[in-house]
């Protein structure tokens, strides 16, 4: 009898695999068992391969609420997107991998697979743009910021004039009609979805995605977003790391970036199994620990004063506990918004049947057939309804994390126990106020040097899924070409087509000045096709898109890897 219990609560697994160093030089360990979608799993090991899965997420899901929330948020609205964002995560997570059939019908929602949610990425360029957008204010020709510089206006001010928190609730309302958009779609047959939508599109709109995304990543690694913005100007010194208050790119910050960077390389190189599925956050622990150890002396007319790259103080002001709607946003509709949005839930779609094929491959399942049709269905159908849910949770969509398949194939346990698991902990961590307390007291530098990996795997991942199906023949290289250079052009030049600072009339420029006799249905319709021809993975994506469906084949299409 005490052994059936000891089995149910720790169960037999090879730990020595799962917690022991990995010599670089040692190839022949043995592997532990394997456990399908299925299979019961002891308490123990349930909980060790849920907490992997959430530790291999938490970098990922709290980068897009950073992000966003960077554009001008309150601290306390910060604190609570990241709770809320975990929250989100591992409610969508649950439904994922619980799988639930709709009444009366072949359909059904989730994947019923080991495939857990978080943030997407996707969206925060959108986002970024218009809270930028919606927030621009001037007072007399110079630029201000509502309810802060413009306080002192003794003018009429001239611009969009909403605070962040304002325009996040435009975002979010929406998304919420966005949303539907991908539900419908998944009840499009997935043959469809592949011809409209192949590896070469999708591939494409990753790499443009990835490369937007580690420009954030070394703005904050130089110290901050807005200060990098003003580094051949102004020369704001950057503020979010702490006490310390340093020129962009000041060498101090640059080298606690480092110590990230050279953490997760070390991580990889020698770490255990766990700790190579949880290196981004093992990197983000190295780097606070160092940074909450040393300090930056300024010393001016030979008074030093010594200055902490990590406080306190927001933690201690924190609460224990949070939820949902501990903050709100007021809903409403930016209609500029509404083409991009489409687009990047066309991205998602596309990016959860080709992680979906992923999990299937890893949990030992055929990735053809019936129920693996079921399981696209739903899974594209669970990514919808859960980023409308999400929009409700004031968090933006949600999609499948391909990084989790890492920890699958590793840790070989595919059994969705381990989800649920997963979901626990993402939900454990979200209502702790503290914890996401603690994630906004990470210097900016220490910030930018785990998200620079984590973006960087996005391109990675771009280019594996470019080489998918026939690969890069002649035909999907002239289409990747096309695409990726216009794309990677405007997310290095973006006043290509939109020049940003103009306080009047946000996206101004040369390519389509704005006329103020316009009205404002023709207004709203220009700065949506200017929102898309400034972000890269819009434009690049649409002409990847649009050129797999003029294009002919080639005979040889087929055979060429």
């Amino acid at each position: 009898m005490g052994g059936v219990w000891a089995n149910r609560l720790i169960g037999d697994y090879n730990w020595r695999f799962l917690c022991m160093p990995t010599p670089p030089w040692q190839y022949d360990r043995p592997l532990p068992p394997f456990y399908g979608k299925d299979d019961k799993l002891s308490l123990l090991i349930a909980v060790v391969m849920g907490v992997q899965h959430a530790l291999a997420m938490v970098g990922g899901i709290i980068s897009p609420p950073l992000l966003i929330s960077m554009t001008g948020f309150k601290p306390e609205n910060q604190a609570y997107l990241v709770s809320a964002a975990l929250i989100v995560a591992a409610i969508a997570s649950f439904i994922q991998v619980m799988q639930i059939k709709i009444p009366g019908t072949r359909y059904v929602i989730g994947s019923g697979l080991l495939s857990v949610m978080g943030v997407s990425f996707s969206f925060v360029p959108v986002a970024q743009q218009v809270i930028t957008t919606l927030s621009q204010c001037a007072c007399d020709g110079e630029p201000c910021t509502f309810e802060g510089t413009c306080v002192a206006c003794t003018s009429p001010l001239v611009g969009k004039c909403h605070t962040p928190e304002e325009a996040y609730g435009k975002v979010l309302g929406t998304l919420l009609v966005c949303c539907f958009f991908q539900m419908a779609i998944s009840f499009v047959s997935s043959r469809v979805l592949r011809r409209v939508f192949p590896p070469v599109v999708t591939g494409t709109c990753l790499v443009l995605l990835g490369a937007a995304l580690i420009g954030s990543g070394f703005q904050n690694w130089g110290g901050g977003v807005y200060c990098s913005s003003q580094v051949l100007t102004t020369r704001v010194p950057c503020t979010g790391n702490g006490e310390v208050v340093l020129p962009f790119g000041h060498r101090a910050y640059l080298g606690l970036g480092l110590v990230v960077f050279f953490s997760i390389i070390f991580a990889e190189m020698f770490g255990s199994p766990f700790i190579r599925n949880t290196e981004v956050v093992v990197g983000l622990l190295v780097g606070m620990i160092v940074a909450s150890n040393v300090h930056y002396t300024d010393c001016i007319e030979g008074v030093c004063t010594t200055k902490r790259y990590v406080t306190g103080k927001q933690i201690a002001d924190a609460k224990w506990m949070t939820f949902l709607w501990m903050r709100r946003f007021p809903l409403g509709f930016y209609g500029p918004a509404v083409l991009p949005m489409l687009f990047a839930f066309m991205v998602t779609t596309m990016e959860c049947i080709g992680d979906i094929t992923a999990t299937t491959e890893a949990s030992h399942l055929e990735p053809v057939g019936e129920k693996f049709e079921q399981r696209i269905q739903g899974a594209v159908l669970a990514d919808g309804m859960n980023s409308f849910l999400g929009a409700l949770g004031t968090i933006t969509p949600v999609t499948t994390y391909a990084q989790n398949n890492g920890v699958l194939s590793l840790s070989r346990c595919a059994s969705r126990y381990a989800g649920y698991a997963c979901c626990g902990w993402l939900f454990v961590i979200g209502i702790v106020g503290k914890f996401a307390a603690i994630i906004l007291t990470i210097p900016n530098c220490v910030l930018g040097g785990m998200t620079t990996f984590l973006f960087t795997g996005v391109v990675v991942s771009g280019i594996h899924v470019l080489n998918f199906g026939e690969g890069l023949n002649r035909r999907n290289r002239f289409i990747a070409i096309m695409a990726i250079g216009v794309g990677m052009g405007v997310t290095l030049v973006p006043a290509w087509a939109n020049i940003t600072g103009q306080a009047a009339y946000p996206f101004e420029g040369n390519f389509w000045p704005v006329n103020p006799a316009w009205s404002p249905s023709f207004r709203g319709f220009r700065d949506s096709l200017i929102i898309v021809l400034t972000n890269g993975f819009s434009i690049g994506g649409l002409i990847a898109m649009v050129l797999n469906l003029l294009l002919p084949f080639d005979k040889d299409d087929a055979h060429v890897g």
